[in-house]
Parts: C-alpha cells; sequence; structure tokens
C-alpha cells in the first residue's frame, strides 16, 4: 500500500472539522471503519508472505526489523483502545471540547507523517511479548475487527470523552479511534522503508 486510497484522500479533501460534533454521523462511523479496514490491509498485504530472513533483516542495528514493526503495532492497537475504554468511565463533559485545538484530519496527518520521528513507550517497545509474528499477527487481527465492530455499533459519546496526545494536546476518543489506524499506517510506512533497502533480502 503505497500511497492512500482514492477514498481516503477524497474525504481527506474535505478537511471537515469535529470542534461542534455532537455524536457520532454514519458519515463519521463509515469514515473510521473504512479507515481501520484499509490500513489493516495494506499492513497485511506488506508483510505476507515474508521469510524469517526478510521479517528479522534490519537496515542498521538500532533500527527495527520488520518483525519487531509487527510486534509494536500489535501491542499498541491493545493498548490504544484500553487506554481510550479508561477515558471512556470518566463523565462526558461538552465543555472540555473548546481545548480541542486538532481536527479529524490533522490527526492522520501529524500521527502518520514519518519526517517526525519519535520514540515508543518503554511498554510497547518491541521486546518479545508474544511467541512470534505469527501471534502478534492474529492479536491484531482480531483486536482490529473488534474495533471495526465497536465503531460501527457503539453509542459511547465519544466526541465528549477525551485522551492526551504528546503532540496535538487533547483529542476526543473518536479521534483516539482514528489515531489507532494512523499508528498502523505509520509503521506500515516503516515497514516499507525497511524492505525498500538495498540490502533487504530477497527471500
Amino acid at each position: 500500500m503505497k500511497k492512500l486510497s482514492f477514498l481516503f484522500g477524497a474525504i481527506l479533501a474535505l478537511g471537515f472539522s469535529t470542534k461542534d460534533a455532537d455524536s457520532l454521523s454514519k458519515k463519521e462511523r463509515k469514515f473510521a471503519a473504512n479507515y481501520l479496514k484499509e490500513t489493516r490491509d495494506g499492513f497485511l498485504k506488506d508483510v505476507k508472505g515474508l521469510s524469517e530472513a526478510q521479517l528479522n533483516f534490519k537496515t542498521a542495528p538500532e533500527r527495527w526489523s520488520v518483525a519487531q514493526c509487527i510486534e509494536h503495532i500489535a501491542v499498541a492497537e491493545n493498548a490504544l483502545f484500553t487506554g481510550l475504554q479508561k477515558s471512556l468511565q470518566i463523565p462526558a463533559d461538552t465543555a472540555r471540547r473548546a481545548e480541542i485545538t486538532a481536527s479529524d484530519t490533522t490527526v492522520l496527518r501529524v500521527v502518520t507523517d514519518r519526517s517526525h520521528k519519535s520514540t515508543a513507550a518503554e511498554f510497547l517497545q518491541p521486546d518479545g511479548k508474544f511467541s512470534g509474528t505469527v501471534e502478534a499477527m492474529s492479536s491484531f487481527k482480531d483486536r482490529r475487527q473488534k474495533t471495526i465492530d465497536y465503531i460501527l455499533t457503539t453509542n459511547d459519546d465519544l466526541r465528549h470523552h477525551y485522551s492526551k496526545h504528546g503532540i496535538m494536546g487533547t483529542i476526543d476518543d473518536y479521534q483516539a479511534i482514528l489515531l489507532i489506524a494512523a499508528h498502523c499506517r505509520r509503521h506500515t510506512l516503516q515497514i516499507e522503508e525497511v524492505m525498500a533497502d538495498q540490502n533487504f533480502p530477497k527471500k
């Protein structure tokens, strides 16, 4: 998945803002579900059929391999959704919408921008949390499908529950769902960078 799909690009071009939204519209649900599916499918396509040598290749000793990116994506997939669930335990607060300065499109742009590097929190570092890549991929696929089902059916007031982001500050929990998908896309791009290295194993 070298480029975002036409659907994603077209919706981004609308540049819709979320500051005054009271509840999720059908359009918002569909957009989030489609982006969750798109980023899932692109990730799975990129890593399908890779050999052990390809999975474990590093462009430099301090850089992550494809296998480590896979583990990080799978761990973060669960951790980010768990964080969202915790934020929903706090009562909804319409007044806090004034704290939000990032639009939905800004969340996607900032998270997927690979020109700005960041260091993952220690608990998200790939350090063998799964028995291997197969288990990590299974965990990812299971959690992603549950997240898709959730955004299509939830009655939670995602626009008036909030999370914190290191760069964008306060975001609402609908944006946190978009962030989950965008995070996957960010590290899929990282995987593609590894695979584009001239020394990446042919098989």
